[in-house]
């Protein structure tokens, strides 16, 4: 053995391993052989229980919503704004329309926040007060939406996905294709 090496069993100090993957931390610390058997067994356990659960995470992609959103929402020095027309969707697809825009606004920088009022979701759309509440509360039932307070709504990730499944398809411009 060259010189100034010893064999790690004869190290009268413990080996200690970190193992940082993602958002999981693994401190193993022991003899060398069973560190580096602890080591293998965390590996092979942990890697393909994280994979499997990075396919399952629903996020959002502010690049490819807002990609989609062309020509059918625009940003003007007031705000982001709807410019297509929206006379086809279902009451509940407006909706989601509206709270959609308001978290696009949000990402994009151009509000502080995701948040709308009731009240500016019935300007926005002319649907009644009765309608609108009515089509609030079940998109807050299906999680497509939450109540933030007394009036105040937002769409949760499920709702945008939703939005850019099945609202982005019937708004696009005819030749565009789908998102």
């Amino acid at each position: 053995m060259p010189e100034g090496q010893q064999e790690l069993e004869t190290v009268a100090h413990p080996l200690e391993v970190t193992i940082r993957y993602g958002t999981v931390e693994k401190k193993i610390v022991g003899q060398p052989e069973q560190v580096a058997r602890d080591v293998l067994a965390f590996l092979t356990d942990l890697i393909p229980k994280f994979e499997l659960a990075s396919r399952l995470v629903l996020s959002t992609d502010i690049g490819s919503l807002a990609e989609a959103c062309a020509g059918i929402l625009a940003i003007t020095p007031e705000g982001v704004v709807v410019t297509a027309q929206v006379d086809a969707l279902a009451d509940r697809e407006l909706l989601l329309l509206y709270l959609a825009k308001a978290r696009i606004a949000q990402m994009l920088g151009k509000s502080e926040k995701d948040l709308v009022q009731s009240a500016d979701v019935i300007a926005a759309t002319k649907k009644g007060a009765g309608t609108v509440a009515g089509r609030l509360s079940e998109l807050c039932g299906e999680n497509l939406a939450e109540r933030k307070g007394k009036g105040e709504y937002r769409i949760t990730t499920l709702g945008l996905h939703v939005f850019s499944e099945q609202v982005l398809p019937k708004l696009k411009p005819a030749g565009q294709g789908e998102p």
